[in-house]
């Protein structure tokens, strides 16, 4: 293993097992009864033939919000500590623990539960957690099965995603399936029952990162040609978190389908291609009014190491302006600009037009975006935002990143920022970040 020189002295983990993690408990119990081997040698060989992995990732986070007694700094550290043996008669098991740290010792900064509500929002909060936990089957042929605490990442993770942007990853407590057998096809579906959730979402009860749902998703890729997929997909969203049908239930079902991809048009150059529409209607006693259209058409060109490109994406409202369209399990970074002014969409919805260019030089990559939000209700423009990052591998396993995301508001109008009373406030946000991974 290669030095590690982001934080000298950091002790790694002192992860604490969540009692809630039944599927995990249930697949340990299948290991011990057969799937592994009773012959202590055998046993030996399947542990230290496994794969370890590590990720240490500092991080520095400023963020300026008008409205706001102080500015938020976050000096904050996340730890990813995992094993997965060497699979035997089919099965396998990945253990992984996850553990953020404060390195500046006081808080300043608001992290969704230390009630330091004077500062704005950072959502990366303190914890000691399992972040997956799971056992795995391949003894169908074409088919990979996994129970247990597990990532779950689709398409571009508009809808499911891992968060991992954040310091605190998200993942999900239950089974899926995975089926490859027809030709340039992949199945997936999974049943969850509960998130271990980043706090970044906002949804979670407080005080507790673990969400009670029922989810149902099942997905269909068809890639005919390389560069090219064609999704479909239907998901079943219930928060058990929330027994009635107020206007906090937003448990929904969501189908759609997604055209991606990226054509040759000569030696050097692509057409860049993106079409997806989807339709949310309320779900298993989710409040009522839910029912609202997901729109993304974009394009642009990409030549070599550089591309640019051009895309609308609406999260609908609907007919009374007064619910938009939610994305409870999606990683809502990387969407809608980096300054995360609507990860809750506001009730009259969300039109997103924006512009990306990006390449790299030297082995820097950067990437530069702007973005022009309205709403879909009655075109209230909310306001406008720049985002612009570098990434430089600094070796092989070490990168360092430089972010920067500044939102421009239309004051008196849009969605309230969690954390702040007032609506549609101007922000700015930087990042400072070390990435090693082993």
């Amino acid at each position: 293993m290669n030095d590690i020189n982001p934080v000298a002295g950091y002790a790694l983990i002192k992860a604490k097992s969540s009692r809630k993690v039944r599927l995990s408990v249930i697949g340990a119990a299948m290991i011990a009864s057969g799937v592994m081997p009773a012959n202590a040698d055998s046993l030996s060989d399947i542990l230290t033939g496994g794969q370890l992995s590590l990720q240490m990732r500092p991080r520095y986070e400023f963020v300026q919000q008008d409205g706001k007694a102080y500015n938020a700094n976050a000096l904050t550290m996340r730890t990813m500590l995992g094993y997965s043996i060497k699979p035997r008669s089919d099965f396998g098991a990945t253990l992984q623990f996850i553990n953020v740290s404060n390195l500046d010792g006081q808080k300043h900064y608001n992290d969704t539960g230390n009630g330091l509500i004077a500062y704005p929002v950072i959502a990366d909060p303190s914890l000691s957690a399992i972040n997956q936990a799971v056992i795995s089957y391949a003894g169908i042929p074409g088919t990979a099965l996994k129970f247990g605490r597990q990532i779950i990442v689709l398409d571009n993770s508009r809808f499911v995603g891992n968060v991992d942007f954040r310091q605190n990853m998200q993942t999900f407590d239950g089974s899926s399936l995975e089926n490859r057998s027809l030709p340039h096809t992949t199945l997936f579906a999974a049943h969850i029952t509960h998130v271990k959730g980043s706090y970044a979402n906002y949804q979670i009860p407080v005080g507790s990162n673990l969400q009670p749902v029922r989810v149902d998703l099942l997905h269909a890729d068809f890639s005919p040609v390389t560069g090219l997929d064609l999704v479909g997909y239907d998901y079943f969203y219930q928060d058990l978190s929330v027994l009635d049908s107020s206007a906090n239930n937003i448990s929904n079902s969501t189908a759609g389908l997604r055209l991606h991809g990226a054509s040759p048009i000569s030696e050097r150059a692509k057409l860049l291609y993106t079409a997806e529409y989807a339709k949310q209607r309320g779900y298993a006693g989710g409040r009522a009014g839910i029912d609202a259209r997901y729109l993304h058409f974009g394009g642009g060109v990409g030549f070599g190491s550089l591309y640019a490109r051009l895309d609308y994406e609406l999260l609908g409202s609907n007919a009374t302006g007064t619910y938009g369209l939610q994305t409870p399990l999606a990683t809502k970074h990387s969407f809608n600009g980096w300054a995360d002014m609507f990860l809750v969409t506001p009730g009259k919805g969300l039109k997103d037009e924006y512009v990306t260019v990006g390449g790299s030089a030297s082995k820097l990559n950067l990437v530069a975006s702007y973005h022009d939000y309205h709403a879909d209700y009655d075109s209230t423009h909310y306001g406008t935002e720049w985002n612009l990052s570098a990434v430089y591998p600094l070796e092989k396993q070490l990168t360092v990143s430089v972010i920067y995301a500044g939102y421009t508001a239309k004051d008196g109008v849009g969605a309230n920022y969690p954390g702040t009373l007032v609506p549609n406030v101007d922000t700015k946000k930087t990042w400072l970040m070390l990435d090693y991974r082993y």
